[in-house]
């Protein structure tokens, strides 16, 4: 992304106000417009220049799918050629149960992976991964994940320049309401494509069992690698927020959690990584509520984030990817009990 975007963008969030439409080039439903079918937790990924492939989980019933929906939910599909996205289609079926938040990865040989769970609740899933060698037109056989090997869990993967997978992952342990509950974080490694791992863990709260899940991955101003997650106090009637962790040694090793001053309604969050410090943050800025939709930008490598300001004010789970034209391209669902995913393109050509 070039200095003159991000300059404006800075001065835009200072503002505290919604997008100005010159920033969004365009805004646009992925997923179909049908009666009584839920969608949620998208990812986005560039698989060529220009080109892009969208997942999201999503079945019919009236509610939402991951509380009123409770089985035939599936992960459905759409590529975008440069002109135009293709109809969605069901990618994978769960004709008796839930599948959970779907998560894209291209390896550093172009290699598409989606990563996904399938189970009745988060705490009860098996983890499975599927190839593809054409950007996601055709998909290879699922494979199951060792058990205790979780995956992605709503954030890509961090492609190190030698190949090796960082992927961000986290358990939960008993319910909101349960007695007993715990959640952490884990950061699990593979060196060949997800053949082969290794995990890294368990990375928790200090004061609260029941706290972080679903990091996102991005480099601060002197290289480090930081992890940002989400917080579950507000399902135990505690105050939010986003926290964070450093490594030094690309996920090996990680500092305890800080608690930054961004808040967090127990809901998802992404953060593209621009380099050199420059970040820009997706995620809903109130202690209670997932939404509107918020952006803020960081020029420090994530120590200090800009004021919010509004990009839609209905939007939550927000998956982001910034393209090799520099285009930051979001996936968000949109509505509270029937639910669709939207796609913008912020684009530096467009200023």
């Amino acid at each position: 992304m070039s200095k003159a975007l991000f300059s404006f963008l800075c001065l835009l969030a200072c503002a505290t106000q919604a997008i100005d439409n010159q920033l969004i080039e365009k805004k646009e439903w992925l997923s179909l417009i049908i009666e009584n079918f839920d969608c949620h937790s998208s990812s986005i990924i560039e698989t060529d220049p220009g080109k892009y492939c969208a997942v999201w989980k999503g079945g019919p019933g009236k509610g939402q799918s991951n509380k009123d929906i409770s089985r035939n939910v599936g992960i459905w599909i759409s590529l975008f050629d440069g002109m135009s996205w293709t109809d969605p289609k069901e990618l994978i079926s769960a004709p008796q149960s839930i599948s959970w938040s779907p998560v894209l990865c291209k390896t550093i040989e172009g290699e598409l992976l989606l990563f996904y769970r399938i189970g009745p609740e988060p705490r009860r899933t098996v983890s499975f991964l599927k190839r593809s060698f054409d950007g996601g037109v055709n998909w290879s056989k699922e494979e199951m994940l060792p058990a205790g090997i979780v995956g992605p869990t709503k954030n890509k993967p961090y492609v190190t320049s030698s190949g090796t997978l960082i992927s961000p992952s986290s358990v939960e342990a008993g319910a909101p309401e349960d007695q007993y509950r715990a959640t952490a974080c884990w950061v699990e490694i593979s060196k060949d494509n997800g053949h082969h791992w290794k995990k890294i863990g368990p990375l928790e709260l200090q004061d609260r069992k029941f706290g972080v899940i679903e990091p996102t991955f991005f480099h601060d101003s002197q290289g480090n690698l930081r992890m940002l997650c989400r917080d579950r106090a507000n399902r135990i009637d505690e105050k939010g927020y986003i926290w964070m962790a450093i490594s030094e040694n690309e996920g090996l090793d990680w500092s305890e959690f800080k608690q930054t001053a961004l808040p967090n309604p127990d809901s998802a969050i992404d953060v593209v990584d621009l380099g050199e410090g420059k970040l820009i943050l997706f995620y809903n800025h109130s202690h209670t509520d997932r939404f509107p939709l918020n952006m803020a930008l960081s020029n420090d490598g994530g120590d200090t984030w800009s004021d919010p300001f509004v990009i839609d004010d209905r939007g939550e789970f927000p998956s982001a990817a910034l393209g090799s034209d520099g285009s930051v391209h979001v996936t968000y669902a949109v509505g509270s009990e029937q639910r669709r995913i939207r796609h913008i393109v912020i684009n530096p050509k467009q200023l």
